[in-house]
């Protein structure tokens, strides 16, 4: 895997380079981009080309954004064929008139999704209260979704009786088998695929009597009258040539708690300007990589830091959009 340095080191340096070419085999991730200005859209379009699913949510209406998104043009000619033809191949969906905030939670979006990318203004990061050097966790986000992405994170959280953990990735294949060592009776890992037979995450969470449901992506947790976890609703899905896609049906799996484990590749912070401008006034803070203190959780653009040029805002995108990517893969 290409190391974190390096892809950042080569995308600092950019400024207007077309993208192009043809996105790489599907990764099964899925990556939610919110705001589609500069910094969203360039995310989103390097996302889809390193094999990624992007659902890119815009607070305007299609028709207030002008023909083909340009009110004002949030990226070049190049930049926005090479989207549209994402989008025709299906590897970037767009969902218009989804206001964070209003009418789409934060909680929400991390329970559907592998990671987030915000790409919004300052006005509208305000409402998220991830300004500041304590923003709000999502344990109490409303769907009580516990977001965890160090396995000894599990020793400060009690143990619930049945958990689910969301996620195929060796991170969260050892957050299950650790929930079952440290007790807990019943534990479902519950992916938009299958893992592969006879490989070693399928080995671990067999050892560790994990039942795997596949093909199973989340919709929402479910509540009882006193407001505790009670289920996971999904919506079954299967593949479609190389890409996964839901097929309408629908299936609920009892739990008391749910997880995700959300991994991060290792590197030192490369922009420092950025970590430094994230942190003047109310900014959404990040690191160098574009990650906020929330796992899982990504910014850039205005939100991040003031009087950004078009080629800032882009070549955060792009760089948030690469560190995403190597999180994912780790």
């Amino acid at each position: 895997m290409t190391a974190i340095t390096d892809v950042l080191d080569s995308s600092a340096s950019e400024e207007y380079v077309p993208l192009a070419g043809e996105p790489a085999a599907p990764t099964g991730k899925q990556v939610a981009v919110v705001g589609a200005g500069v910094a969203g859209m360039a995310c989103a379009i390097r996302l889809a080309l390193l094999g990624n699913g992007v659902v890119l949510y815009e607070a305007r209406a299609p028709e207030r954004m002008g023909a083909h998104l340009h009110e004002p043009a949030p990226a070049s000619a190049s930049d926005q064929a090479l989207f549209e033809r994402l989008a025709a191949q299906g590897r970037i969906r767009c969902e218009y008139g989804r206001r964070l905030g209003v009418d789409l939670e934060l909680a929400d979006l991390h329970l559907w999704h592998d990671a987030i990318f915000l790409g919004i203004g300052l006005a509208s990061s305000r409402v998220l209260a991830l300004s500041g050097s304590d923003p709000a966790g999502l344990v109490d986000a409303g769907r009580r979704l516990a977001a965890v992405y160090a396995l000894d994170d599990l020793l400060a959280l009690p143990v619930p009786q049945r958990a689910i953990v969301i996620g195929a990735s060796r991170g969260a294949v050892g957050m299950a088998a650790r929930l079952k060592q440290l007790g807990a009776q019943d534990v479902t890992l519950a992916l938009r695929h299958a893992l592969a037979p006879d490989g070693p995450e399928e080995e671990v969470a067999r050892a560790c009597f994990v039942r795997v449901r596949g093909w199973v992506a989340p919709l929402e947790v479910l509540r009882d009258v006193r407001g505790a976890v009670e289920s996971v609703r999904f919506e079954q899905t299967r593949l479609l040539g190389d890409r996964v896609v839901d097929t309408g049906g629908f299936t609920e799996i009892a739990a008391h708690a749910v997880f995700k484990a959300v991994g991060r590749a290792a590197g030192a912070e490369r922009d420092t300007q950025v970590a430094q401008q994230s942190r003047e006034g109310d900014r959404i803070e990040v690191d160098g990589c574009f990650r906020t203190a929330l796992p899982g959780i990504y910014a850039g653009g205005d939100c991040v830091a003031a009087r950004l040029e078009r080629t800032q805002a882009r070549r955060h995108g792009l760089q948030a959009a690469q560190a995403i990517h190597a999180d994912l893969q780790a």
